[in-house]
């Protein structure tokens, strides 16, 4: 026998096992399995998970809406019963039924709220508004501060030259006091001879009787 065909052929004092070609090993087998099995999706395991964790409400809200039925079928037949027992309330039975469905059908209008489109057009109008508030209050912060300088500018300027002209009248006043004499012996008038005391009199006269009041006191 030679090395190939020793290295090739198994004999009854080889070691190793006998393995046919036409059977799969264990391994292989394990591994057809795994490719033939399917694996399910992640998304489909989550969905299954969800389904299952809103079944009771589903449920719940199922009940709830047979009860709703079952009460709405005891008040037909309840109703029906008594115009057979009473037939002259037919006609009452029938109003009331028609103005209670009038109510239920404005409250449900009611409990639907606003449309689409007008939730959509109040979220803009309250954006807006609320930009304009935030405007407004801003301008009227700025009008306050204007007006507080326009209110204070010049003021100290302005009162510093009434001081100064109610300073320049008593003076005035004290001149034609000193020369009333030496006028009045010419015969000639203060305002002929400066004519702008003559609008200045009636302020020239109210400085006197002050000056003259405070020197009484």
């Amino acid at each position: 026998m030679s090395a190939t065909t020793s290295d090739t052929e198994p004999t009854l004092f080889d070691p190793r096992p006998r393995v046919s070609e036409a059977e799969p090993t264990a391994a292989t087998e394990e591994q057809a399995a795994e490719r033939q099995e399917p694996t399910a999706p992640a998304g489909a395991e989550a969905a299954a998970e969800t389904a299952e964790a809103d079944k009771p409400v589903q449920d719940r809200k199922r009940l709830a809406e047979q009860l709703d039925a079952l009460k709405r079928k005891e008040a037909e037949l309840r109703r029906a019963l008594a115009v057979a027992d009473h037939p002259e309330l037919a006609e009452a039975v029938r109003l009331l039924e028609a103005a209670a469905f009038c109510v239920t059908r404005a409250e449900n209008k009611l409990s639907q709220g606003f449309s689409k489109s007008e939730a959509r057009r109040r979220e803009v109008i309250e954006k807006k508004l609320a930009s304009l508030r935030d405007k407004r209050s801003e301008l009227d912060t700025q009008i306050a501060a204007f007006e507080e300088e326009l209110a204070g500018l010049g003021t100290q300027r302005i009162a510093e030259f009434e001081l100064e002209r109610k300073n320049a009248l008593k003076d005035l006043m004290i001149a034609l006091a000193t020369h009333d004499a030496a006028l009045s012996a010419s015969g000639l008038e203060a305002h002929a001879l400066v004519p702008e005391i003559a609008g200045w009199m009636p302020e020239l006269e109210a400085v006197a009787r002050e000056v003259s009041g405070a020197a009484s006191n």
